[in-house]
């Protein structure tokens, strides 16, 4: 690992765990055991530091979920995984970074955010058009507004700068499976039946 990408990982934990506001360039430096002078040889300032960290996350999370989608054995599987890997990665964000970020650095948010919407859009459009040509899905859906219902509720629900957010876990056994339910087919019912049978059984071993 470079250094840069070693700064990235040691910034990154930081803001996670303490909000941005807090994370001074003296304390990521201290906590990695290099100057300061070498973080600025890597990036412009703090605010550069910040965007680039975000940045990775972004797309790393983009080819998480794409990963995903390749391995799984089908649509169903695919759904809930992503579900499980956004649960987890959001569980691990101090609510307190959304907060700072979103105070301190409006403009860089709401452009990483469009960013990140976008991509989950593409990935979530695929998935969704893969399950209507396995026929998981009803062919009588229109992907479109299908995927924008999917987006747009789970930006509603999952609003971590909220200290009474609903957890994921309820939003996806209150909106997302009865949902998915109504869309799929016979088969589709058959796969999400057995897939959560599966799980089921796994949790009580």
């Amino acid at each position: 690992m470079d250094i840069r990408e070693k700064i990235l990982d040691g910034a990154g934990s930081l803001f996670i765990k303490e909000g941005i506001r807090l994370v001074t360039m003296d304390s990521i430096a201290q906590s990695l055991g290099i100057s300061k002078r070498t973080i600025y040889e890597n990036f412009k300032d703090k605010e550069d530091l910040i965007h680039n960290f975000l940045t990775r996350v972004v797309n790393t999370h983009k080819n998480v979920l794409i990963k995903i989608g390749q391995n799984s054995t089908n649509v169903i599987e695919s759904l809930f995984e992503f579900g499980k890997y956004n649960s987890d990665a959001f569980a691990k964000i101090n609510p307190i970074f959304f907060d700072d970020l979103k105070k301190y650095y409006s403009e860089m948010f709401e452009s990483i955010k469009k960013r990140e919407i976008i991509g989950n859009g593409e990935i979530s459009y695929l998935i969704l058009k893969r399950g209507v040509n396995e026929g998981t899905f009803v062919k009588t859906i229109d992907i479109d507004i299908v995927n924008t219902f999917i987006h747009t509720t789970m930006s509603h629900f999952f609003k971590k700068d909220e200290q009474d957010s609903i957890p994921h876990s309820k939003v996806w056994s209150s909106v997302f499976l009865p949902y998915i339910r109504g869309i799929c087919t016979e088969k589709g019912l058959e796969h999400l039946n057995s897939f959560l049978d599966k799980n089921k059984n796994s949790n009580n071993q």
